[in-house]
């Protein structure tokens, strides 16, 4: 696979900030990298994270670091089961195949490339949840239904959340109508 190498800034609909976020193709599959410097709830955010996927977009990797609040690695084996970085098992995360970070859009884009459904296709999942800046975890259910050929519904089961999501011909979001909007 050759390398290729993508860079842009998310702007939060809502609040202050930005996310400066860089992807690359490795030889394994698939790296991003995003740091977060925002005003969450009026309380300075400064965050940054690391997710790698294999060449299926399964995630194998997903670090979170809060400057001054910790950080949070957990790893995959691609097919549903998670553990600590120190190697402890977390099965209240089994089925869960892909990461969502809440600081973030691009973890969207894991769940719609993994699933790469058709057009008027729609599937439920289940994804390892991490809320920042509490580095919280849990599983959550999700429903991502492809409405056209840039455009995916994203509905959050236990939450009671829908948006209509934008993304690029790569499937890397531009607009997350109420929280996200990528710039260039």
């Amino acid at each position: 696979m050759s390398e290729r190498r993508w860079r842009w800034i998310w702007q939060p609909d809502l609040g202050e900030g930005a996310e400066e976020f860089t992807f690359r193709t490795t030889d394994r599959g698939y790296e991003a990298r995003g740091a977060v410097d925002a005003v969450l709830e009026g309380k300075p955010l400064k965050a940054s994270y690391l997710v790698e996927t294999d060449t299926a977009w399964r995630a194998r990797r997903v670090r979170v670091e809060v400057i001054g609040g910790g950080v949070l690695e957990i790893l995959s084996d691609g097919a549903g089961h998670w553990r600590r970085a120190d190697g402890s098992a977390l099965p209240e995360l089994d089925g869960c195949l892909d990461p969502d970070i809440s600081m973030t859009p691009f973890t969207n884009t894991v769940a719609v490339r993994r699933l790469g459904l058709p057009v008027g296709e729609a599937a439920e999942i289940k994804v390892a949840y991490i809320l920042v800046p509490e580095l919280s975890l849990r599983a959550a259910p999700q429903r991502y239904t492809h409405l056209s050929e840039r455009l995916w519904r994203f509905d959050g089961l236990d939450i009671d959340f829908t948006a209509d999501i934008t993304v690029d011909e790569d499937g890397f979001v531009v607009d997350y109508p109420g929280l996200f909007r990528r710039d260039r």
